[in-house]
Parts: C-alpha cells; structure tokens; sequence
C-alpha cells in the first residue's frame, strides 16, 4: 500500500491566508509521514519554478497541480509533469481570468482552457465545502472518478454506496513553518509502480484505495506517531492523569471542534435544581418552536394569504360603489355629452392569475432538471414528454403574460380618459369595484376559519420513543391570554386579542396591532397550541435527573451530523443501568456509521459495549522526565501495543482499570457467588 497526499498548498493565493513556504518542513513532512505520491495544488495558481525545486529536493513522486474554482465547486487538476511549459500556460490562463472577475470557470470555459481532460486526474470536492454540485458532476461524466472527503466517516459513507464516487482524503496543508504539527490525513492505495499513469487507474476502484496502510476502512492513522483509532467503536482506559482527557482533545482538534460531538465530563448534570428547571424549560420551548414551524408550516400560508386581505376595505368598496351607482342614475339631468361617452363608467379589465400556472411549471421543471432521482422519474415519465409539457406551459404562460400586459396598458389608458372626461362632465361617475375578487376574499376567509377551526381540535401530532423515554407533541386551543404571553417571551399583553380569538380572522387582525415581537411570520404559532413534552416510562413528565438522562441520549442521537462522537466519563454522572440498558445500545449503533470514542473507568461501558479498539494512556517518568505512552490493539488481543514497540497484556489492563485489579475482580466475584440461591 502506498501512502499519497494529493493536496497540497506551497503558495498563498488571493483566497488563501498569507503564508510562506518551506522546503524544510515537506521534506519533514514527506519523509516522516513516509509518503509515496504527493500533488502541489495551489489555488487557481501553478509556479513552474517552484514545482521543479521541489521536485528536484524530493524522491518521492511529485506531480503537478492546481486547485480550480469551477462550477461553484474546487476541483483539483493534476498534470502527469511531461510538459509543464503547456500545464503552466494552461494554469496561467486559470489566473488570469480569476484575477479578472473572480468568478468560477463554467465547465466550458474550463474545457477550453484545459483541453482534452483526458489527459488529467481530476478530483472535486465531494463531500467536502465548496462541493461539486450534481449537475456539476453529470457536466464531467466520463472524467471524474473519486472525490475529496474530509473525514473517515465520509470516506467510509463513499466506500460502501455504489453510486458515490471513490473517496480520497487528503490534508489539504500549507506547508510553511507554522505547520509545527504534521498532518495524518492521507490515503492509501494498492498500486506496486507508482507513476501518473498507474495513479489514474487505481482511483477508480474503490477496492484499492482506503484509509490504513492495511488496507480496508476499520482503521485510520489519528497522530504523527503513527497512533490509529477505529472507524468503529473505541475506547479509552487509563489511570488518573494518565492522559486520557488529553487524549481526547487532540482527537477533538484533529477533526476540528465544529465537525466534532464532545459530550465532556460532567456536561449534562444539573449544577441546581432552579438551573436544571431553566435549561429543560428552554429545551422544550425550542424544540416546540421547532416542531410548530414544521407542523403549522401549511396554516401559516394561509395566513400570509389572509393578510392580504381586508374585509373593512371590501365593504367600503362595495358600499362606496352602491352609493355611487344610485347617484348616478338619480342625477340623470345632470348628465352631458361626457358623462354619455360609454368609457365614462367603463370597467377595467380582470388581470388573470398566474400563480397556479408558475407553480405547474416550477414543478416541471423540478422534474425535467432532477439528478439524483433521474432513474424514478423516467421510469414512469418520459423525459421527452416532460420536456414538451415544459416548453406547452411556458408558451401558454407567455400567452397569458402577453395578454396581462396589453390588459394593463388598456386599463391605464382607460383610467386616463375616464378622469379627464369625470373632470369635465359635472355627472356623478360609478366608482370602480372588483366584486369577484371581493366575494373570493370573503370565501377565502370563511375557508380560513373553518382550517383554524380543525387545527385547534385537540390531537397528538407526535409520538416516538428515545431510549425509555417518550417524546409527544400535543396540539390544541389555547385557554387564555397567558398562554400566549409567555409564547411570545415578551410583556406585551394579549387580554384584547384573545376576546377574537374565536373569530381567526378578526384575531389576526388584533395581532396585527400588538407589533413585536408577535411577527407576522409567526402568527400561526399564536392560532393553535403545540406543547412538546417528554415523558419518562411511567408516562410522567421527566423531572430531575430523568432530564439530564433524556439530554444524554438527545446528545448522542443528535452526534449523526458530526463527523465524530467523544464522550467522557458517562458514568460519572449516570447510573450503570441506565448506561447499560439505554446509552450502550445507542452508542453501538451510532459507530456502525462513524468513529465513536468513549473514555470510562467502568466495566458497564468499557467491556459490556465490546468496542472494536481499545486504547490504554499511561504516564511514565523516569530521570525526572515525564513521556505519555498509548497502548492500543483489539480487545480480543492477547496484548496492546505502543506505536515504539512496547507490549502490555490486554487481560492486565482491563481488570485493573474497570475491576480495580484482579484481586477485587476475584473477591467481588466470590462475593457473588455466595448469594446464590
């Protein structure tokens, strides 16, 4: 297996915080991470004369680069180095045009700058920021075989979909003199002869390529020492002071803190009961709001539509227009040569609504433009026809817009006439109504009333379990003023708005009046009441340490977006049943997708949840100097070892950390023994 790193910076760019380069520290780097392959991409810039310097300094393969904003994505291009006068014109093209507007290339303009792609490996970032978009990826089909990953529990996620690419994980480093710790993210591929061209063939098999010089994913290198942890399951063991916190941070950093689910020592355990009732208290109300934003999402449309309307407004148009009408036909002697003219009373035109049609043709679009369900779609629609119904709909749009439009300029040249001829006639004029729009208001808001009516009827809209623990979503009216008070958070009082609150509309409008912070976009929260609660197996509302239990497993569950999970000491602050029987079982399950690291001095986590590895921190000081040892290995192994060589029986380890020793494990042993029936 060969070790590369094909992301590499060696000179600041415009995008890039300035630094400065040094041989010094990529030779260090090259030899003591003992790579085989490395790539100098640097962005949306290539230096001919400072490839061919390190080339020259280095033994190992070193091929040419550039990373290159692309399709709103960074791609990184690497050249075989046969002609790097025509790899540096290409690339000087790349810089020019980045330095002119500071736009990404359209694949096409990359396609004229670069050539034939054949001649290139090409690497996006996959799932990695800026990510290749997969409309971005169909454009390259034919050239893109593996993308770039930023941490082992992506890797293994491209590793195991045959739809995804393979993955490649490099450390994307500046090398210069701060770079003080040397990176471990690298990737190991199984190829005899490194060249370019061998390189090319085996990143398209993902059979070849892992993250452990053994070969496969269930094991990556974590520190420079050559330490690795398990894609799996690990856990941490260690005396006092041994180093097993410190142990943890450093894993912390690597992944880096915003990538990483850190449940420290002691986190979730309430200080006082008035803090433990205030932070409960505020984790239910954001996860009401949450749940109620998703929930009442469809009310609250119509909400906005209900604010459009104004129904005092109608009826004074419809009243204003009566009157009008009445006096016009009292007042006939009134009436001359102006008021006679037919566009004297003339109506305008009805503009016809689109908003359906847009709808129709968003959706269609959606469909025609869709990637990743391409397969579904066509399997029951005909591409070709979706496009043909596309194109139908934009010309009957266009049809309509068209007619829209000339029914405005009519309608302003009909209004212009209509009031040069109402200044000259001394006749009443008929006041401009749109009935069908205000019997469509009125009907809009008896269909509001009757919606409001059925999502205040009392229901449980949520349901689902979390360990022993039941998460319920109720929904009802709310029974008084007070309810919507402490909604809001605010002093504002609601006793006026709440007298409507039987009539929707009218109490939107009261709403309206109160001003912040009751926002217009969160009426429908004040229209119907969702209580989230968590209830404990006894169907009671979790209390005491019920919640700091109920926020462990949130924590953990909560940990599948991060690229890591790290817990400390879970014992210290939880009972070994609960740990057992509810936090184990989770965690287990949760390192079937991604590395989890547990610290523990107790036989409830350490050995009943079997993880996969097992590391053991020591401190050992001699001449009054102090050296940090990690011992590490399965824990089926008869013996864990040290990166320098050193051996220690698992079997040692195990007892004299989670049974404090042999002699306790046997005498407890016994004890138990004798209570036998």
């Amino acid at each position: 297996m060969k070790k590369i790193d094909l992301h590499i910076h060696t000179k600041s760019s415009i995008q890039d915080r300035d630094f400065s380069f040094s041989m010094e520290v990529l030779q260090k780097y090259v030899s003591e991470a003992d790579l085989s392959c490395i790539a100098i991409t640097n962005h949306n810039l290539f230096d001919k004369d400072q490839f061919i310097e390190i080339k020259t300094a280095l033994e190992v393969l070193v091929l040419p680069g550039i990373e290159v904003d692309v399709e709103k994505c960074h791609m990184l291009v690497l050249a075989d180095g046969r002609d790097l006068d025509d790899f540096s014109q290409r690339c000087e093209e790349v810089e020019r045009r980045w330095r002119a507007n500071g736009v990404p290339l359209r694949h096409a303009d990359f396609e004229e700058v670069f050539g034939d792609l054949r001649k290139y490996i090409l690497i996006p970032h996959y799932l990695k920021e800026p990510k290749i978009s997969a409309e971005a990826l169909e454009k390259f089909e034919g050239h893109i075989h593996c993308g770039e990953v930023t941490s082992p529990k992506k890797f293994i996620t491209c590793h195991n979909d045959p739809e995804m690419l393979t993955p490649v994980f490099f450390s994307d480093c500046r090398v210069s003199d701060a770079l003080t710790v040397l990176p471990t993210k690298h990737t190991f591929v199984d190829c005899e002869d490194l060249s370019f061209g061998s390189l090319r063939h085996v990143l398209k098999d993902k059979r070849k390529v892992s993250i452990s010089k053994e070969g496969g994913i269930g094991h990556f290198q974590i520190f420079p020492d050559g330490q690795k942890i398990s894609t799996g399951l690990n856990v941490i063991l260690g005396d006092r002071s041994s180093g097993k916190s410190h142990t943890l941070e450093k894993i912390c950093d690597w992944f880096g803190a915003e990538n990483t689910r850190y449940i420290r020592q002691f986190d979730l355990v309430a200080r006082n009961e008035a803090e433990d009732e205030k932070n409960f208290k505020d984790f239910l109300s954001e996860k009401t709001s949450l749940f109620a934003r998703d929930y009442l999402a469809d009310l609250q449309d119509a909400v906005t539509h209900m604010l459009d309307i104004d129904l005092q407004a109608d009826m004074l148009a419809i009243d204003q227009y009566i009157s009008s009408l009445l006096s016009y036909a009292r007042e006939t002697s009134r009436h001359d040569a102006f008021s006679k003219a037919k566009m004297y009373n003339e109506e305008p035109f009805l503009r016809k609504d689109l908003k359906g049609l847009q709808g129709l043709i968003s959706s269609t679009k959606q469909l025609v433009s869709n990637v990743e369900y391409r397969d579904v779609i066509e399997k029951h629609l005909d591409l070709g026809a979706l496009k043909a119904l596309y194109v139908e709909l934009m010309r009957v749009y266009c049809t309509h817009q068209e007619l829209n439009d000339k029914k405005d300029w009519v309608n302003t040249a009909v209004h212009d006439i209509k009031e040069k001829l109402q200044r000259k006639s001394s006749a009443p004029s008929v006041a401009d109504v749109d009935l069908l729009k205000i019997a469509k208001n009125a009907r809009a808001v008896e269909r509001f009333e009757t919606l409001v009516t059925a999502a205040r009827k009392p229901k449980t809209a949520l349901r689902k379990r979390k360990g022993s623990f039941e998460i319920v979503a109720q929904v009802g009216p709310f029974k008084g003023s007070g309810e919507l008070k402490s909604i809001s958070r605010s002093n504002r009082g609601f006793s006026a708005a709440f007298e409507k609150y039987d009539k929707p509309y009218e109490y939107l409008q009261e709403l309206r009046k109160i001003g912040a912070p009751v926002e217009a976009s969160d009426f429908s929260k004040y229209l119907t009441k969702v209580e989230y609660k968590i209830l404990n197996r006894d169907g009671m509302e979790a209390s005491g340490g019920e919640r700091s239990e109920f926020f462990l497993l949130d924590r953990i569950e909560g940990a599948s977006s991060a690229d890591v999970l790290l817990i400390d000491e879970p014992e210290s602050s939880f009972d070994n049943h609960f740990l057992k029987a509810e936090v184990n079982e989770i965690i287990k399950e949760i390192s079937r997708k991604m590395p989890v690291v547990v610290v523990t001095h107790n036989n409830t986590v350490g050995a009943s949840i079997r993880p996969d590895f097992i590391l053991y921190t020591k401190k050992e000081v001699s001449n009054s100097e102090i050296k940090w040892r990690i011992f590490s290995g399965s824990p089926t192994s008869k013996r864990l070892m040290s990166v320098d060589g050193l051996e220690i029986p698992t079997r040692e380890v195990l007892l004299g950390n989670l049974e404090a020793g042999v002699k306790a494990y046997e005498e407890r042993s016994a004890a138990y023994e004798d209570l036998k029936d």
